[in-house]
């Protein structure tokens, strides 16, 4: 059963400290544009309404015209911005993307959404089954599961989902929307002139 877009907030994760870049990574610009604007692009086919988690620079985010949430918790990794956003989202339904990969596609959006089902967080593996949570969809009623592992400070992704109903979705070259680009994160002022020659 499809999902309606009036029922998704995409949620665009764009908080952390940068330390590798020197400045706050979504505002970055990239062939032109900046980062956090393709991860605005992505989501927009799919979600009724966006937020941008921030920790700094809220005034230049909200540029961008969205709600810009800053983290609740602080310095606790992309865990403090994922519970922060699905605490103010207004859906059940949720995608969340880190503004650092523009080279995901909406496609893989659409795939995840089928995968949905009964599960509470669907992330999408590549690879070796790597597994790429800051591109995925996550269920607001992970709420609770998310603050017990807060207070129990264990703030790693990856051991969250062994608390919740998880499904990891292998995306390889047999899908139409595939490129080797997909999960390529662009975190130092290196990996943002190098992907500048790639092609996509």
């Amino acid at each position: 059963m499809a999902i309606d877009k009036r029922e998704i907030t995409g949620i665009i994760l764009a908080g952390g400290r940068s330390s590798r870049l020197g400045k706050d990574k979504g505002l970055c610009s990239f062939k032109g544009k900046s980062l956090v604007s393709y991860a605005i692009e992505i989501l927009e086919p799919l979600c009724g309404s966006m937020v941008i988690s921030a920790n700094h620079f809220p005034e230049k985010y909200a540029e961008f015209g969205l709600p810009v949430i800053p983290d609740e918790i602080k310095n606790i990794g992309p865990m403090g911005g994922i519970h922060a956003c699905l605490k103010t989202s207004k859906t059940q339904h949720n995608l969340i993307l880190s503004c650092d990969t523009p080279f995901v596609n909406t496609n893989v959006f659409r795939y995840l959404l089928e995968e949905v089902k009964n599960f509470q967080v669907v992330c999408p593996a590549h690879e070796t089954f790597l597994v790429e949570p800051l591109s995925a969809y996550y269920n607001t009623n992970i709420l609770s599961d998310l603050e017990k592992a807060i207070r129990e400070k264990d703030y790693k992704m990856m051991h969250f989902f062994k608390r919740i109903r998880f499904k990891s979705v292998n995306i390889d070259k047999q899908l139409p929307f595939f490129n080797d680009y997909l999960f390529l994160n662009l975190n130092t002022p290196d990996d943002l002139s190098n992907a500048e020659e790639i092609n996509w």
